[in-house]
């Protein structure tokens, strides 16, 4: 299929000629972009659940125990990590810094969104490879658009503005499963999309795969058969395509690549039925500050971050499927049911959204292509109109994505300075020896200086109960108790206790930045002690 006729223009011509040149460049601004702060924070660990993969992932390589013993998630997230720490300790070996696995520390977390490693490195290259993985889904983008348009400006868009978009750059640079699974849809997805338009074995294969590599990243991925499907039935027809047995070899090879990538599924069977079972139960129950009115939540959140892109995938829905585009339905098939799918949980954040943005990039470029497209068909004193604003759209649509990365990490980044200079402070002012009690996402407070008690919330317990354990202070985070005061009428029980610590202790120092602000309340001034 061809948006853009390549002989109305030399433009055209011209990006075809520098396509891989512009490729090369989209591809080092991802790289550049997702490791701009990829350090930011270490030794200190804020993300909630990375410390805990990255236990996970030292775990199994210091061991040699390959069942993880956690199945809230699939193992190839977690094998893919550990490999990496194996080139890691021959370097160390090399250089007289490690032993063995055995020296790899452990990292400390004293509660939620509070940890530490005593070896930065170690999560640096975790963070690393996800960047690689990434950056990885970019060129796939460009693949995935070039082989369904034919159209190297379409794929150079797409591929830009998955490189620029705020939410697949600030998911890149922590340890997490989400960019995984991504990557291996669109992989999978490539499989489809040849699928549909050559049907050779090899692309039954590929996508079979990969997709079965998607659900080993993230349950979730295995949504992306949708496609698979879908480009089948599209290209063989119903009653041909129940008939064709290489469909059934994909859907078998998508089994087995996740249960080669995910063996103690069976192994530790019981285990991994208990596990999912209460990943379901959580994303179904709720989580504070994180749940309720999904479609809302995730339709602005859309809209806030990365702006008219979103808007032109929706008009390129409705006109593909209004005019019958089989190939732009394909693209639609996987995000109209992976979100449906999200949708029918309560729990909603952005990471959650990451194996569907992709596939919002590629309609909003095929958007702007058939608006360049429709030069032919305008009285020529018209024709140069849609180019204007077919450029113009583009750079928005960019330039947008660009700042919201930009302000999302710079966000980031005086969330995590605010917090060490919160430590700096602490370690300065407050005397040697005190008893403090932190809660999620609050300052790393050094253990060997403090006697530090660490809760959820500090509200798990009343005023009375820090007092009769001689607390001297509580260090409060609004990235906790601000997720109750954004919901006051449904929170109102949170919400007046945390207001009685509040009037209760005396605030000594508050640390504030655009995400989070760090209260320190003295108990010892309250209650009048020397």
């Amino acid at each position: 299929m061809m948006f853009l006729d390549r002989r109305d223009g030399s433009h055209a011509a011209s990006v075809q000629r520098h396509s891989k040149w512009w490729l090369f460049a989209i591809i080092l601004l991802s790289i550049v972009v997702r490791g701009w702060s990829i350090g930011n924070g270490l030794p200190y660990l804020y993300h909630p659940d990375e410390p805990h993969y990255v236990q996970i992932s030292q775990d199994i390589i210091r061991t040699g125990d390959f069942n993880p013993h956690f199945f809230n998630y699939p193992s190839l997230f977690f094998y893919l990590n550990a490999l990496i720490y194996l080139p890691f300790v021959l370097v160390g070996n090399i250089t007289g810094s490690l032993r063995s696995f055995a020296d790899i520390p452990t990292p400390s977390v004293l509660v939620l969104g509070v940890g530490y490693t005593a070896m930065p490195a170690t999560v640096l290259m975790g963070r690393i490879l996800t960047l690689i993985i990434s950056t990885g889904s970019v060129l796939l983008v460009y693949y995935i658009a070039n082989r369904l348009t034919h159209n190297r400006a379409v794929s150079l868009l797409a591929s830009l503005l998955m490189a620029v978009s705020p939410t697949n750059v600030i998911n890149s640079r922590f340890i997490t499963p989400d960019t995984l699974v991504t990557f291996f849809v669109l992989l999978s997805f490539c499989g489809s999309v040849n699928v549909y338009q050559r049907a050779k074995t090899t692309h039954y294969v590929l996508a079979g795969v990969a997709a079965g590599l998607a659900t080993g990243s993230k349950y979730n991925g295995v949504l992306i058969i949708t496609a698979l499907l879908a480009a089948h039935f599209f290209g063989e027809g119903v009653r041909d395509g129940l008939r064709e047995r290489r469909l059934y070899g994909a859907l078998l090879a998508a089994g087995v690549a996740f249960l080669l990538t995910t063996p103690f599924a069976i192994f530790d069977f019981p285990k991994f039925i208990s596990d999912v079972s209460s990943e379901l139960q959580h994303y179904s129950s709720g989580h504070i500050g994180m749940d309720g009115n999904p479609i809302a939540w995730y339709t602005g959140y859309l809209w806030a971050n990365e702006g008219i892109i979103a808007l032109f995938a929706v008009v390129e829905v409705v006109r593909a499927i209004y005019m019958r585009l089989t190939p732009i339905i394909l693209l639609v098939v996987f995000p109209a049911a992976y979100f449906a799918f999200i949708n029918a949980f309560v729990v909603r954040n952005d990471r959650t959204l990451l194996p569907m943005m992709p596939f919002i990039f590629l309609l909003g470029a095929s958007f702007l292509a058939r608006l360049l497209d429709s030069r032919p068909y305008l009285q020529p004193a018209m024709r140069n109109s849609p180019i204007f604003a077919g450029v113009a759209l583009a750079l928005v649509a960019v330039a947008f994505s660009a700042v919201q990365m930009v302000n999302g990490t710079n966000n980031k980044i005086d969330s995590i300075k605010s917090r060490e200079i919160a430590v700096a402070w602490t370690n300065q002012h407050l005397p040697k020896g005190s008893t403090i009690a932190i809660e999620s996402y609050s300052p790393y407070i050094d253990q060997a200086y403090f006697k530090v008690g660490g809760f959820t919330r500090i509200i798990d317990y009343d005023p009375q109960w820090y007092l009769d354990r001689k607390y001297n202070y509580l260090v409060f985070s609004q990235l906790m108790f601000g997720r109750y005061y954004n919901e006051r009428v449904k929170y109102a029980l949170e919400v007046e206790q945390y207001d009685d610590f509040f009037r209760s202790f005396d605030l000594v120092q508050v640390f504030h930045d655009q995400e989070n602000e760090i209260r320190i309340y003295s108990v010892r001034q309250a209650t009048g002690a020397p």
